[in-house]
């Protein structure tokens, strides 16, 4: 039973650090080279231009200033694996929140039953010396990683709704930003009309 477990649990680390390092090493995608405007084209693409680049950008393409590129189809910078997560990686960067979502979850079963057992000694008889110490590990080691579990997932669930519309993190930033200024617009009508 134990070695299952132990299996499980090594397996989904390694798929975990291999998409670790593949996300960080993957780069996410620059512009092409001769990407631009044609004569005929529509003029919303000529407008979608670089400053520090200096070159045309097609949609959904940001210039990153950690990365100091623009990046194709950019979704956001990460810092927790210090690369921009774009058209190239991006599906490698689900991958990784896929396997720490799973492996949190999977350590949050494996802890459950100790984690009953430390509260059903602790509400029913004393607990003694001995055990003090590793009960009080395993209890916050179970805490901090039912708390990361949860995270974790409701990131996951917010990519994979972003996929799933077909967007980016920082294309739902800035509805968020217009529905805010859209809000603020409101309230100063209905105070300038009170008035």
């Amino acid at each position: 039973m134990i070695l299952t477990i132990l299996f499980i649990f090594h397996i989904l680390l390694i798929m975990m650090i291999w998409s670790l390092f593949v996300t960080m090493n993957t780069h996410p995608g620059e512009i092409p080279l001769y990407w631009g405007f044609y004569i005929g084209d529509d003029d919303s693409k000529k407008k979608r231009y670089c400053l520090i680049c200096n070159a045309f950008k097609p949609e959904r393409s940001h210039h990153c200033s950690v990365c100091n590129i623009c990046v194709l189809n950019m979704d956001h910078h990460c810092p927790w694996v210090d690369n921009c997560i774009g058209f190239y990686n991006r599906k490698y960067f689900m991958q990784l929140l896929f396997y720490v979502s799973i492996l949190t979850l999977y350590i949050d079963a494996s802890l459950a039953y100790d984690f009953y057992n430390i509260l059903r000694i602790v509400f029913t008889e004393r607990l003694k010396y001995q055990q003090m110490w590793i009960s009080f590990i395993i209890v916050i080691s179970y805490g901090l990683n039912f708390t990361l579990s949860i995270l974790i997932t409701l990131f996951l669930k917010f990519h994979v709704k972003l996929i799933i519309e077909n967007s980016t993190t920082i294309e739902s930033l800035d509805k968020e930003k217009i529905k805010e200024n859209r809000k603020v617009r409101n309230k100063k009508k209905k105070i300038k009309n009170n008035k």
